[in-house]
């Protein structure tokens, strides 16, 4: 990677490929996968046979099998091999869609694109350029800060990419979707009452104030605001015993959400007027879930607008800015009561058109079409493919480098049947 410094606690593998500036030449990479299988074979027998390829564009299953591995609790217990791992993904992503998508041929031009790439993926990043440069920039964060901060944008390869998964009929493929669904009129009502509490004001904040800068520089013009309930497992105890017994229940009943280390759950605020333009979420390994509180009934519309193929998207040059419109764009509109799923990898943005009126301030009303904003509950859960065991590790090991524990927030205790990919029935009582 151009010779970028690993950081000083780094593996050998990682300092010599990364310190010493060595080419990742397809020989070499193939070495590396081949030397990935190997152990992966050896701690885990049966994953491959003597038959199983090297060459990721001749195994349409070998970039998921890479990805089980690279993500097992083996490799990311011992750096040497986690540095190992993540190269060979690199390596066979690169070797399978190009280095960039909507080309077809790596920087090198040596190494032509097998198949169209995923809608959901941006490019190669290479994990042991990031921790060096991550590390260089801010030589105060921990090592495990840095390699979680890393490993939180990893791209999973092999996982179904669809933009949208349902709208509206989601009960049937989601169990999440179905409690929320289900339980519409009282989270409705929650967040109705909510709002009329001097609470509210106090609650919420401008969007990135509860989960990431990055999310504040996106922001667009106009209101975008929160309410957040939940960070990982650990749940506000104030908004969820006084306002929201019925949502937090829900998300207790959930632990594909609250096991999932870069979740959210949180209300979702956007006025009139408002717009967020184009953006991706930072890993494909989760889905988003909307449920949609309030709608604007008349003088608006509330749209979700996403791009079903890879790759950056240019700046608006009238604005200097992001990116509002686009013209490959495929527009969704929130149905109230019936949850949204979708993923936020692939290049999206938000707009609430107004309809020539003022933006009004936000406020209770029993009447929500009138309270001028959309509100959606929001909640982060697992990509529905990744396993119980990659949960498990990644979870483990993005965790390591520090969990959030917000002041008035508990957590909830993790056991390994959390990580079970059955149903998990709402609690016959309220817990909260």
């Amino acid at each position: 990677q151009g010779g970028a410094q690993v950081h000083s606690e780094s593996p050998a593998w990682g300092s010599v490929v990364g310190c010493l500036g060595l080419a990742m030449t397809p020989w070499l990479g193939r070495t590396v996968v081949a030397a990935v299988v190997g152990i992966a074979a050896t701690a885990k027998p049966g994953l491959f046979d003597e038959t199983s390829s090297v060459e990721p564009a001749s195994d349409p299953f070998f970039l998921a099998d890479l990805r089980k591995i690279r993500n097992s609790e083996a490799m990311l217990a011992d750096l040497s091999k986690l540095y190992m791992a993540t190269q060979a993904v690199e390596h066979s992503l690169t070797e399978a869609y190009g280095k960039i998508p909507q080309t077809n041929t790596s920087n090198d031009g040596t190494s032509k694109a097998r198949r169209p790439a995923p809608g959901n993926f941006h490019g190669v990043k290479s994990h042991a350029y990031y921790v060096g440069a991550i590390s260089e920039a801010h030589p105060s964060l921990p090592p495990d800060a840095v390699q979680s901060i890393v490993a939180s944008e990893w791209y999973h390869p092999g996982l179904t990419a669809k933009p949208v998964w349902c709208n509206g009929k989601c009960s049937r493929q989601f169990p999440l979707a179905k409690m929320l669904d289900d339980n519409f009129k009282a989270i409705r009502h929650e967040v109705l009452t909510f709002w009329k509490s001097p609470d509210a004001a106090r609650e919420l904040q401008g969007v990135g104030t509860h989960t990431t800068r990055f999310d504040k520089l996106i922001a667009g013009n106009g209101t975008w605001v929160d309410v957040r309930l939940w960070r990982g497992r650990s749940f506000n105890k104030k908004l969820c015993t006084r306002h929201f017994r019925m949502i937090c229940s829900i998300i207790e009943a959930s632990p594909e959400v609250w096991t999932n280390p870069w979740s959210h759950v949180l209300l979702s605020v956007l006025m009139t007027d408002s717009w967020v333009p184009f953006h991706q979420g930072h890993t494909n390994g989760q889905l988003t879930y909307h449920l949609p509180i309030a709608l604007p009934s008349t003088g608006g519309s509330a749209e979700l607008a996403l791009v079903e193929r890879g790759g950056l998207l240019p700046e608006d040059a009238a604005t200097r800015s992001g990116l509002y419109e686009h013209p490959e764009e495929n527009v969704y509109h929130w149905k109230k009561g019936k949850t949204l799923v979708f993923d936020d990898s692939f290049s999206h943005a938000v707009r609430f058109r107004g309809g020539g009126e003022k933006r009004k301030e936000i406020k209770a009303s029993h009447d929500d079409s009138q309270s001028g904003a959309r509100i959606v509950l929001l909640a982060r859960a697992w990509h529905p493919e990744m396993t119980a065991d990659e949960r498990r590790a990644l979870r483990e090991f993005v965790r390591r480098g520090g969990e959030e524990d917000p002041e008035g927030y508990e957590m909830l205790p993790i056991s390994p049947s959390a990580f079970s990919l059955g149903v998990h029935p709402l609690p016959p009582t309220i817990v909260f």
